[in-house]
Parts: structure tokens; C-alpha cells; sequence
């Protein structure tokens, strides 16, 4: 086991991955060039800052920090095996020391080490450096748009294409801030704006997005990881990274439904890569401290306080919905389904398409154009092995909170620590408790129906 020491470089001599290894510390370090040789930026960035150029948006020294800060981070998560270097085959030791050009990030350090423990579950230790070289475009900066006033982010998924109908309908000029790492993830994400294209061209809404590309990126020993825990912390960094680019755009929305910004343990003992925080409350009041102190912009979600089906049926154009949604996705088994369906659509049996398929029953009752491939409820709650256990703890949960339904007070602190107020609190309890007897009523309908037929 080893830990694992990243070292961002700003030197255009260094043309490839340094690394050492130090058994007598069981620490392997590695230097990583951010620059190529002719000074453009490595792993996909350089695509993101030409786009963004395109748009007249142009990153201050403190934005092209924070992409910097995230691209470490991600690609620390991605590119270091659990398995194989985390003592418990969970929480590995991630050291990271990035050159940055403001100084306030450091003041910071042990925000972004609690922040990262609690979004990974892992041990971070952030070391900033002062970054001398520049990177800004100087000359730019007055040219900078100020088309924007806001910023949310745009995955390709379901609740980020509710937000993003709801923006343009209410003529809110939005950045949609979008990131991909290959291209069945892109490709989803083009669809939808083809739409928003299509319905909303009088809106403007332009897409910051950033496609990372790791190819070749292979640290000692380590192997890769594919869980993406840390993925919305890049995400965060690409929309301050490009907002800082503009002149006016200060708010960041980061749409998730309540359940799944929550997501509540079904279970007592269900840990790891289930109980992701991405958007919890209080990981979003930790990347706040950082945003408004450094950036003075503010992050917030939505909807934290609707279920999906909530967020689906009060959409603001439920026609435009409806034709966008077969182009979104949600699934969290895509590899998988990709492989044994041979197309890229929803696996049906995950968490995540458990509760979309929850939601579209709530808000269109049988109506869902998006493909699954295990759509039968009954056969999933039949089956004792890996593709019916998603469901079957659903069914526990919602078991136990009817049993006793003012558990959802106790249980929303499961996942990590939340603003001590009463009407608050009630609030988020609420939501959960909707949430799960939005996913019952579906599965207790598709039953009964599967059952008469």
C-alpha cells in the first residue's frame, strides 16, 4: 500500500509523468505537467479555454486556479486504485501540491481537506504553492461577455435538463457548465442542447464544458478507479474557472433533487461508492465558504427540497420534457449496460433509475421514452442476486419508515452534519420521506399491473 504524492508542474521541460517511489515512507511521487511544451495546457484543457474564448469568456489567474485544483483532484481519484492502495480497500492517502496564483487559496487548505474527505472518504492533504507564471489573457479582459448572470450545472441528466428548461422559460441567460470524460457522455449532453437550441434560441445559453482526457496517465502501482465521487468537484471548478471569465455571472446552481442530494443509507450498513455526497448540504456550504471568499460567488441547489417527480411535474415546460428526456441520462451501470445491450441506454435497476423511473410514473404515469434493460419490477424483486438488490433495499427502507415514519427526522443526519434549524431540518425530513413513497407507489403499481397481465 502505498500513498500517493501528486505535484503539479508548471514546467514546459517536463514532457511526461516524473515519478518516484520511497519504500522506507510507502509514498510514491509523482510530477504532473500541466503544460506542454509550446505552453498550451495538457488533459483536455487547452480544448475548454479555446471554446470558452469562442464565447468571449476569459478566466482570471484565480479561475485557471480553481480548473487546476479540480483536474488534480479528479484525476487523483480516477487514476488511484482502491483496491489495491487503501489499507481497508476504501480510503487511500492522497497528498496534492499545486502552484497557485492567489494567495487566498490558502487559507482554505483545511476546508478543502474536510471537503474532500467527506465527498471521497478518503485522506487529503492540500499543499498550495505560489504559481509565478501566468496564465491569463490580459488583453482580454474587458472583452469579457457579460451575457450571464448565472451559471448551472449540465451533466446530461434528468434534473439538470428540468433546471435548464425552467431557466429558459423564465429568460434567465445561463451558462451551463458541462464536463465529460468520453463520448457517449458528450454526445448525451450535445442532444439536449440541441433542444434547448431548437425550443429556447431566443435565450442565451452557452456551454462551458471541459472534456478531461487522462489517456496515458498511469501512476505507479496504482491502477485506475472508476467510481467518480470526486466528479462534482470538478464540476464546481469548471464553472468558477469560467464564470471568473465573465463580468457579471456570480450564482452557480447545482440542480439535484432532495433524495438524491441526501441519498439517505437505504440500509444501516450500506457504505462505499452508494452513499455518494455530491451535492449534500453540507459539502455545498464547505465549496460556499471557499466560492464567496475567493470568487464572491455563491453555490446553491434548487431543489433540494423537491423529489424528481416533484422537479418533473412542475417543470415549466413539461412538452419539452417529454421530447428532450429520451436524450438524458441517469443510469450509474452504463459500462455495463453498453456492453450486454450493445447501446447506451439505462440499466433500469440501479439507483439512479430506480428513482428516474419513480419519477417519470409520478409526473407522467406510464409515460417514459427512455430504454432500460431490466424494465420488469417483478422480475428485479424476484431476483436474490446483484441486479434486484438496488430494489429490494428500497423496499426495506420503505418498509422501516412506515413502520416508523418519524425516523426520517433521525435518518437524514446519517450522511454528514446539517444546519441545525428546526423548519430546515423538517423540510429536508420531508422530502426524504416523499421521496421514498414516490419509488413505492411505482413499484407497488408496476407490480399490481405486471401481475394482471
Amino acid at each position: 500500500m502505498y500513498r500517493y504524492h501528486l505535484i503539479a508542474s508548471f514546467d514546459k521541460n517536463l514532457h511526461a509523468l516524473a515519478s518516484e517511489t520511497n519504500p522506507d515512507i510507502s509514498t510514491i511521487s509523482v510530477e504532473i505537467p500541466i503544460l506542454a511544451s509550446n505552453g498550451s495546457f495538457r488533459y483536455g484543457l487547452q480544448r475548454t479555454v479555446d471554446e470558452l474564448r469562442k464565447q468571449d469568456i476569459y478566466p482570471s489567474e484565480t479561475g485557471f486556479d480553481a480548473v487546476i485544483i479540480g483536474l488534480l483532484v479528479y484525476m487523483a481519484d480516477m487514476k488511484i486504485s482502491r483496491r489495491s492502495q487503501a489499507q481497508d480497500s476504501w480510503s487511500r492517502e492522497i497528498i496534492l501540491t499545486i502552484p497557485v496564483f492567489d494567495d487566498k487559496w490558502s487559507g482554505h487548505k483545511e476546508t478543502f481537506e474536510r471537503m474532500l474527505r467527506f465527498l471521497t472518504g478518503d485522506l487529503w492533504t492540500i499543499e498550495f504553492l505560489k504559481r509565478e507564471l501566468p496564465l491569463t489573457s490580459k488583453d482580454k479582459f474587458n472583452s469579457r461577455t457579460n451575457k450571464y448572470k448565472v451559471a448551472s450545472l449540465f451533466s446530461g441528466g434528468m434534473d439538470s435538463l428540468i433546471a435548464s428548461i425552467n431557466y429558459m422559460e423564465q429568460k434567465q441567460p445561463t451558462l451551463l457548465v458541462s464536463h465529460a470524460g468520453e463520448s457517449r457522455v458528450r454526445h448525451w449532453q450535445t442532444d439536449l442542447l440541441s433542444v434547448l437550441d431548437e425550443y429556447y434560441g431566443d435565450v442565451p445559453h452557452g456551454n462551458a464544458y471541459y472534456w478531461t482526457n487522462f489517456d496515458g496517465i498511469k501512476f505507479p502501482e496504482a491502477d485506475s478507479d472508476m467510481n467518480q465521487r470526486s466528479r462534482s468537484f470538478l464540476f464546481i471548478a469548471i464553472a468558477l474557472f469560467a464564470m471568473s471569465g465573465t463580468k457579471e455571472c456570480t450564482q452557480l446552481f447545482m440542480p439535484e433533487n432532495g433524495l438524491i442530494a441526501l441519498n439517505v443509507p437505504l440500509e444501516y450498513l450500506r457504505l462505499g461508492s452508494h452513499s455518494t455526497r455530491t451535492t449534500h448540504p453540507f459539502y455545498l456550504k464547505l465549496w460556499n465558504e471557499v466560492a464567496s471568499d475567493i470568487f464572491g460567488f455563491s453555490i446553491s441547489n434548487p431543489y433540494w427540497n423537491k423529489t424528481k417527480g416533484e422537479m418533473a411535474a412542475e417543470c415549466l415546460n413539461t412538452d419539452v420534457l417529454k421530447i428532450a428526456m429520451g436524450q438524458s441520462y441517469s443510469c450509474s451501470s452504463v459500462n455495463s449496460v453498453s456492453i450486454q445491450s450493445g447501446k447506451s441506454n439505462h440499466c433500469g435497476h440501479c439507483l439512479p433509475c430506480i428513482i428516474r423511473r419513480a419519477a417519470m410514473y409520478k409526473a407522467f404515469g406510464d409515460f417514459d421514452p427512455s430504454e432500460y434493460m431490466d424494465s420488469d419490477v417483478t422480475t428485479l424483486v424476484n431476483n436474490r442476486e446483484a441486479k434486484g438488490e438496488q430494489i429490494r433495499s428500497f423496499q426495506y427502507a420503505i418498509e422501516r419508515l412506515k413502520k416508523n415514519p418519524e425516523a426520517k427526522k433521525a435518518l437524514i443526519h446519517k450522511p454528514g452534519p446539517l444546519e441545525m434549524d428546526d423548519v430546515y431540518l423538517k423540510e429536508l425530513a420531508d422530502t426524504y420521506y416523499r421521496g421514498l413513497m414516490e419509488v413505492d407507489q411505482w413499484i407497488q403499481d408496476s407490480l399490481e399491473k405486471e401481475n394482471a397481465n
